[in-house]
């Protein structure tokens, strides 16, 4: 693969990446001289609005994807973030109720211990060694580990965590692909070097 292939790669990679990012990251219609809160509920798609109203009176709202808003009180809004943080388990100490949260938590704990253990594999590599090298391992768990916080990230909708993974997934992919193409060219050459001679 030619070097300007991938640098083209790159450029429509993260060029899609701003995109989605983009579509993801851009507020929903707002409700009418309403604030956008962020509180996380357990329906993680909805989004808390707060509004004044004549009176001077707070109140909150919920949209929900597909456009319903629902109005709510804010005994009523602390009573769901209340019962998120109480419903016992796990997902107590996580503060969600909602599976598909554990879920996409489960994906980013895995995806950075993935990130977190090359480290390890790299360091294990060179102590054996006895000099410091690069095992095609610390790749493969680079790019994997990349792509699922990249998921996480985009879920998340944290531009931060995004950017940090998107740059990187290309050289992990890059030096993946040199890997492969060296294990092609080292073995024809151990295949021609295993043939007898012929008898002249």
């Amino acid at each position: 693969m030619s070097r300007a292939y991938l640098i083209v790669g790159e450029v429509l990679f993260v060029g899609i990446l701003c995109v989605v990012a983009f579509v993801l990251f851009r507020q929903h219609p707002a409700i009418p001289n309403a604030v956008h809160a962020d509180i996380k509920l357990a329906d993680t798609k909805a989004q808390v609005y707060l509004q004044r109203d004549v009176a001077g009176k707070y109140q909150y709202f919920i949209w929900h994807p597909g456009g319903a808003t629902e109005k709510v009180t804010a005994d009523q809004l602390s009573d769901r973030l209340y019962n998120v943080g109480t419903n016992g388990g796990i997902a107590t100490y996580l503060g969600t109720s909602s599976t598909s949260v554990l879920i996409w938590l489960g994906i980013g704990l895995f995806g950075q211990l993935l990130f977190t253990g090359r480290m390890v594999v790299q360091w294990i590599a060179s102590e054996r060694k006895g000099s410091s090298v690069v095992p095609p391992m610390f790749w493969w768990m680079s790019l994997i580990g990349s792509l699922l916080l990249l998921a996480y990230f985009l879920w998340r909708r944290d531009p931060i965590g995004l950017l940090g993974q998107a740059f990187g997934s290309f050289v992990y992919l890059k030096n993946i692909l040199w890997i492969l193409e060296g294990n092609k060219l080292t073995a024809p050459a151990t295949a021609e070097a295993a043939e007898p001679m012929p008898q002249g």
